[in-house]
């Protein structure tokens, strides 16, 4: 009788339902540590019963079935160790994205606080904007109004280096050509300040526009 359940006597698939109820039957009369089955696939599709396990098949994917017939375990094909440096480098990836996810949330969120914090409606944000373009609008004016007057100084060091000299074949004096050199460098460097501002004052709007999508969403959900 035990010998009817050992791995030589596999099942195939056309009589497993059958065989495998004498199986179970037969398992019922054995010790509790001896009443189990194993189930699995060959290798030509067939579904094999026995009470042992081949050693070809421990590595194999396979079931463990109690004495009703209930699958208790099932044992997947074990991973190459290509597959398993795979599976870490998914799970490496994985932890990754999460923990920058959360970096990033902590991030919002602390804006969010101060936002919340600091207005209190949205005209507040509006008059915040405006507070910092007028400061910038005026250091804007002052740069224009100077590269305005730099200009014009250059402009008579350049007529002066013309009439006085170009126009009559001479060569400009060093001290002249230094002058105007200068001014020249100091047109660009104020065009370059001007920029920076002009910038400055594109981001603070883009900003506004921001911070007021994002304060009336969390308005929205306070509410």
């Amino acid at each position: 009788m035990v010998h009817a359940l050992k791995s030589s006597d596999r099942l195939r698939t056309g009589s497993a339902t059958g065989l495998l109820a004498g199986l179970l039957a037969l398992a019922a009369l054995l010790p509790a540590d001896a009443a189990r089955l194993y189930k699995w696939v060959d290798e030509d599709g067939n579904v094999r019963y026995s009470d042992r396990l081949p050693p070809s098949q421990v590595k194999k994917r396979h079931q463990q079935l109690n004495r009703q017939g209930v699958v208790v375990t099932t044992t997947d094909d074990a991973r190459s160790a290509e597959e398993i440096a795979a599976e870490a480098e998914r799970k490496r990836r994985e932890d990754e994205a999460a923990a920058e996810a959360a970096r990033l949330k902590a991030i919002q969120d602390k804006k969010d606080n101060v936002l919340l914090m600091t207005f209190s409606s949205e005209e507040e944000l509006a008059i915040a904007r405006d507070n910092r373009i007028d400061v910038l609008d005026s250091v804007i004016g002052l740069i224009e109004k100077s590269i305005e007057a730099t200009q014009q100084k250059l402009e008579e060091l350049q007529q002066n280096a013309d009439e006085g000299y170009l126009s009559k074949g001479k060569e400009v004096p060093g001290g002249l050509a230094q002058k105007i050199e200068h001014f020249t460098r100091k047109i660009e460097s104020r065009n370059e300040q001007l920029q920076l501002k002009l910038d400055e004052k594109a981001k603070i709007n883009a900003q506004y526009e921001a911070d007021l999508e994002r304060f009336r969403l969390l308005r929205a959900q306070s509410n």
